[in-house]
């Protein structure tokens, strides 16, 4: 069943190329054309109203006593003209075509032109390292020989047999690699990388036997993540400098794999961003602008492209143009990262949406726009549940604090930042660093000097700039 707005939203990310492709097969299609009129006018609705939606086309002479049937035919049925529009733009649809196409022959009793297709398939899964489909293709092909031996030569059966063999050795060995990869990104995502918990997790996982070394048969990916599990080991421990040799091997493998990355755009950006990342770790701007331009450069397929490029592309910028005293120039962005903030949300985790947010705030702060600093600051979820958040929490509680001084909002803080104080040593959180600046703060309300209690304005004009020049942003 289509539920709530999901018909909606997926017309309205059609493409006019796939519009028009859908309304003339539709010419063709046999039978009622109802479902047309559902398609026009949620086309031309801006905000889902299915009460509107029913009035229209009750007005047009269709019973709507079954809507929501109407709408899964609707939704199939673009779905169908989605599949056949898109088909063969991408290698991974050409393997699929040619698989449905290979079962069809077989089932007429064309057997060998069967296995021409399949074994066209699998030299373009093996030509883009697409293992997956390989298995596939490979059994496919075992059976069809089966079907033709019938007592005559079994040599190719057992060519087959052999190569099915030294591909499940191959790719097991990526699968175990490829899985540490991903365990080290959940710790790098979910754990505070100084918990005792994260230190434990990160040394069980360096001491599996698949991630020591290269082997001389690793596949293209098995080589790509064990570079990155490495990169990923050395940015848990704070190696940085060790980490960005690791980066510098993964944007190398690929680039000696033009044909691989021209089908992994996604992934390959993701590698680039985190090579990025690294580098403004350690301040390493040397090519930081060029690989930005790549990155930009390297066109998206599809909404999910879309949106994994903007939460990559923003977030680095902005902690580049941060991080580089260019504040005016990450002002000027904010309006952009806002809307694709919006666009894509379904697209962004909590995690991510906290440090947007908390970046924006911090890029209004330091431009000493503090009532807008004070607005994005609100909109903050400040979810505990998010453990590698918890730094960001405390620092954004405390940063609340000072934006209300800096607006003269005098008679609230001593009991904001007692409340703060409180929490924080509540959670465990009141660490050095958040003491002094709690610290700070009390003796500012109890400075003698009414100046120092008036908010910034004329008085100390660019201070917080200037402060943050000498200050790194990493989050």
């Amino acid at each position: 069943m289509v539920s709530n707005s999901d018909l909606f939203d997926l017309i309205k990310k059609l493409t006019k190329s796939e519009k028009r492709y859908f309304t003339m097969n539709a010419q063709f299609q046999q039978g009622s054309k109802v479902y047309m009129s559902l398609f026009r006018e949620a086309d031309n609705q801006v905000k889902y109203d299915e009460a509107e939606l029913k009035a229209q086309l009750k007005a047009q002479g269709v019973n709507v006593g079954h809507f929501a049937v109407l709408k899964l035919q609707l939704f199939k049925l673009i779905l169908k003209s989605l599949r056949t529009f898109h088909e063969g733009k991408s290698h991974e649809q050409q393997i699929l075509s040619m698989l449905s196409e290979a079962g069809i022959l077989k089932n007429k009793g064309f057997y060998r032109l069967a296995i021409k297709h399949l074994d066209k398939a699998k030299t373009i899964a093996y030509h883009y390292e697409m293992h997956n489909h390989i298995f596939e293709i490979l059994n496919r092909l075992t059976f069809l020989h089966i079907e033709i031996v019938l007592g005559r030569s079994t040599q190719r059966l057992e060519e087959l047999t052999k190569e099915m063999e030294n591909l499940k050795e191959s790719t097991y060995r990526e699968a175990d690699i490829r899985a540490a990869a991903y365990k080290m990104s959940i710790i790098l995502a979910s754990k505070p990388l100084r918990h005792p918990d994260t230190i434990a997790a990160v040394k069980v996982l360096e001491s599996l036997p698949s991630v020591q070394g290269i082997a001389s048969n690793d596949t293209f990916f098995a080589r790509l993540f064990y570079f990155v599990f490495h990169a990923q080991v050395n940015r848990a421990k704070g190696n940085f400098t060790a980490a960005d040799s690791f980066h510098r091997k993964i944007l190398e493998i690929w680039g000696k794999y033009p044909h691989v990355r021209s089908v992994n755009n996604r992934l390959y950006k993701a590698h680039i961003t985190n090579y990025l990342n690294n580098c403004l770790l350690i301040e390493n701007y040397d090519d930081f602008d060029a690989w930005l331009k790549i990155f930009e450069n390297i066109k998206d397929n599809n909404f999910d492209e879309e949106a994994g490029s903007f939460k990559d592309f923003y977030h680095i910028k902005l902690l580049y143009l941060l991080n580089n005293a260019k504040f005016e120039e990450a002002l000027g962005i904010v309006p952009e990262v806002e809307r694709g903030m919006e666009a894509y949300k379904q697209k962004i985790s909590k995690s991510r949406e906290m440090t947007f947010r908390f970046n924006v705030f911090i890029t209004f702060f330091i431009n000493e726009k503090f009532s807008e600093a004070l607005d994005w600051l609100h909109t903050m979820e400040l979810d505990t549940k998010i453990e590698s958040k918890a730094d960001l929490r405390a620092l954004a509680r405390i940063m609340k604090v000072i934006v209300h001084y800096e607006l003269g909002h005098v008679r609230i803080l001593d009991d904001m930042r007692t409340s703060v104080y409180r929490k924080l040593k509540r959670q465990d959180q009141l660490h050095e660093f958040e003491q002094t600046m709690l610290t700070h703060i009390r003796l500012l309300e109890k400075a003698e000097n009414e100046k120092a209690k008036e908010p910034c304005g004329k008085t100390c004009s660019n201070r917080w700039k200037k402060s943050a020049r000498n200050t790194k942003l990493t989050k």
